[in-house]
């Protein structure tokens, strides 16, 4: 199997007390079953303190009980792991050992990449200045040639999303074209590409030039769509509340594009990443277009969170879209409940947070 990285994980170090949101703050930290026969035969002092904060959740996981203020038990006041500190990294579950790594299986190769949920590796991947693009582990192993037929998918699936991640890739990469144009050339051709697999027709559609009247989104509807999901953290639920409270406007999100174009670099860093991560999840699904759409709503609501930041601070920075875009990966590209919900309203209303205009209400002109 060949193991793909990326130049940002190659450079990642966690910075441990440092940290300005750490992994050990507010997550639900599930035990794997290795481990966990590992704490259960533990016969020192500390195997005794590790069984008695072990639990159950709603889905019959172990799982370590947090303290009242809902950080891991094991976080210090130092803000580092007392589990570490006294048994060394032999007993963290291989949640805690891999944090923020992400392997992605796909049988034939994995990619690896690493949690925008944690806050140097969201730094890393934003300001990351070479080109966006897997590239071949040095001392990824040779392995035995695969049968087709003992795949979970067909190769030639595989082989259409490689190419139309590819093209998309390109099309984010592209500084000649404005950001708020690709994403419109990108959506116009996922579309004919769903359009493909559904009718299994045998041309295999190419990149096309926009419609005379691009496609944007009502930021009200999107907002509507965040605004029914569930929050893990009180400043990101806080920062919620605010704008539905008192929502961004047009005038709002104008004023944030007159201002963004110091950190396009950052967003089309995360479309990029975006693609990474989701749009091989096609390959069980057999709907790309919903992977798009999930990226045009992750980029929206960022959008949306970053024009209430200004707006109320005056101020934006790229420190501010780093925090923006961390702790929206920490609320819902980490959490299944919120990704699946996401997913069902698309599934539903999709074409209806689509709206023509002649002038962008997105995050770049």
């Amino acid at each position: 199997m060949q193991h793909y990285t990326f130049p940002y994980t190659e450079v990642f170090h966690c910075t441990a007390g440092d940290c300005p949101d750490s992994c050990c703050k507010g997550w639900e930290i599930v035990i794997d079953h290795k481990t966990l026969q590992t704490y259960q035969q533990t016969c020192s002092p500390i195997g005794e303190t590790i069984r008695s904060t072990l639990t159950k959740n709603e889905d019959d996981e172990w799982m370590f009980q947090n303290r009242e203020d809902g950080n891991c038990p094991f976080w210090n006041k130092e803000k580092l792991c007392d589990l570490q500190i006294q048994a060394g990294e032999s007993l963290l579950c291989d949640t805690c050992r891999q944090f923020p790594r992400i392997p992605q299986d796909y049988t034939l190769f994995t990619e690896h990449v690493l949690s925008l949920a944690c806050p140097e590796a969201a730094r890393l991947v934003l300001t990351q200045t070479e080109p966006f693009q897997a590239i071949p582990l040095t001392q990824a192993e040779p392995s035995e040639p695969i049968n087709e037929a003992e795949l979970p998918y067909s190769l030639n699936w595989m082989n259409c999303l490689l190419e139309t991640r590819a093209v998309l890739l390109q099309l984010f990469q592209e500084t000649s074209i404005p950001l708020a144009e690709a994403l419109c050339y990108g959506l116009h051709y996922v579309q004919q590409f769903q359009d493909w697999i559904e009718e299994k027709t045998d041309d295999f559609p190419e990149l096309q030039p926009i419609p005379s009247k691009p496609v944007f989104l009502h930021h009200e509807s999107v907002q509507h769509l965040y605004d029914t999901l569930e929050w893990m953290t009180p400043v990101w639920a806080d920062w919620m509340q605010q704008i539905q409270q008192h929502p961004v406007t047009d005038a709002d999100l104008q004023a944030f594009v007159k201002i963004a174009e110091p950190w396009i670099p950052a967003f089309r860093n995360f479309c990029s990443y975006y693609l990474y991560l989701y749009w091989l999840q096609a390959l069980n699904t057999g709907n790309a277009l919903i992977q798009y759409q999930k990226l045009l709503t992750a980029l929206h609501e960022i959008a949306i969170v970053s024009a209430w930041k200004l707006r109320e601070t005056h101020t934006y920075t790229l420190t501010d879209c780093m925090i923006i875009v961390q702790r929206y990966a920490k609320e819902v590209m980490h959490d299944a409940e919120n990704i699946e919900k996401i997913e069902d309203i698309l599934h539903n209303l999709g074409s209806c947070l689509l709206y023509t205009s002649p002038s962008p209400r997105d995050i770049s002109g």
